[in-house]
């Protein structure tokens, strides 16, 4: 049960994600939504959480494995634009990582964990008296 929630939180985490903003400079902040002529990482991220949370409430483990694989990419996609912000260029000029950033790391890594949990339950068994 615990694996369940922690999946579902996590698809819930990385929905959220998307709206909270990534990037900082100088006052100004950017999420997940940059416009037309930048394109909508958001939505990939909406996208992919809804997915992560519909395989936190199948029962299978084909759907641990399914929220595992797309958690890695949340949590590697997170450190990625952790990195940008942080490194290079955008040091320089003084930006920073924004909380959709580290909320987008936490969501991967918890979805990660529930679908490791989700191996580790045990079935329960009624025995017949």
């Amino acid at each position: 049960m615990t694996s369940r929630f922690t999946m579902i939180g996590a698809g819930i985490l990385t929905i959220i994600s998307a709206w909270l903003p990534w990037v900082t400079l100088m006052g100004i902040s950017q999420n997940g939504f940059m416009g037309e002529y930048r394109g909508n990482p958001g939505i990939v991220f909406v996208v992919v959480g809804a997915i992560i949370a519909i395989m936190g409430l199948l029962n299978k483990k084909w759907s641990a494995i399914v929220a595992i694989l797309f958690s890695l990419c949340v949590a590697g996609l997170g450190f990625k634009y952790y990195s940008d912000a942080t490194s290079g260029d955008a040091a320089t000029v003084g930006a920073s990582a924004g909380y959709g950033v580290y909320c987008m790391i936490v969501a991967g890594l918890a979805g990660i964990v529930g679908g490791i949990l989700r191996f580790t339950a045990k079935k329960n068994t009624v025995v017949a008296a």
